[in-house]
């Protein structure tokens, strides 16, 4: 059934409006029309049967049949500390996030990824990828949305990664340190991962996250791009120890 993503609130009325990219992505892309049934989601694992009973030129009406509150996902939150990156390689990563669980996105600033001035001066970028995640969450199905922080310097993402939680910092320079030797036997409460910049973690940043509780490891004998190592590891987590398995 066809999933459209609504604001926390709405799925109480008996009625709800769409309009705007709402109501050209029913009508337009899905071709939708009265009689026709969709899931409306809130992003916060509420969720929604509906039928669509009006199709106007600017806005459509659907009917809510009935509700549900979704269980939470199984398995340990994962959070993904993420260096920026150039171009639309962030675009990727929330995207992919989004569709493998990851519960958080802290977006941060290193010493080799240092942000534009747009990304400083407003809040656009983000808005951006919170749509993003929006879209990706409708696709796969996931009845929540990740939390997408402001950009932070990595410092200050360290030091809140809660104290209870799998720490792993993925770095070039630790090759033979396996992350499967990281992974504990038992899934853990919390999960942080932390990925480099393109140009990598320097040894000063990889110090300072070892000493606020991260494991150091690497993925074997291949370089990943940043945006590729972001996936494969929050791939390789979620079957470990989350709801990929």
């Amino acid at each position: 059934m066809p999933r459209l993503h609504v604001d926390k609130g709405r799925l109480a009325d008996d009625a709800v409006i769409l309009s705007d990219e709402d109501h050209h992505y029913i009508t337009r892309v899905l071709r939708l029309g009265p009689g026709d049934r969709l899931t409306l989601f809130d992003g916060e694992r509420g969720e929604a049967d509906a039928e669509i009973v009006r199709v106007g030129p600017r806005a459509s009406e659907a009917r809510v049949l009935a509700r549900r509150q979704m269980a939470r996902p199984p398995g340990p939150e994962i959070t993904l500390v993420q260096a920026l990156a150039r171009g639309e390689k962030l675009d990727l990563v929330v995207q992919k996030a989004t569709e493998l669980g990851v519960a958080r996105i802290i977006p941060v600033t290193t010493e080799r990824a240092l942000p534009s001035p747009d990304l400083l001066r407003g809040t656009s970028r983000r808005l951006r990828w919170q749509k993003i995640a929006r879209e990706a969450a409708r696709q796969s199905g996931r009845s929540e949305l990740p939390e997408i922080e402001a950009v932070t310097p990595f410092a200050l993402a360290l030091a809140a990664a809660p104290r209870e939680a799998l720490k792993l910092l993925f770095w070039e320079g630790a090759r033979s340190n396996h992350l499967r030797d990281a992974l504990p036997p038992a899934a853990p409460p919390a999960v942080v991962v932390a990925i480099g910049p393109e140009g990598g973690f320097t040894e000063g940043e990889v110090g300072r996250a070892r000493d606020a509780g991260f494991a150091i490891v690497g993925l074997g004998p291949r370089i990943l791009r940043t945006e590729t190592a972001a996936m494969a590891v929050l791939a390789i987590v979620g079957y470990a120890v989350g709801d990929l398995g």
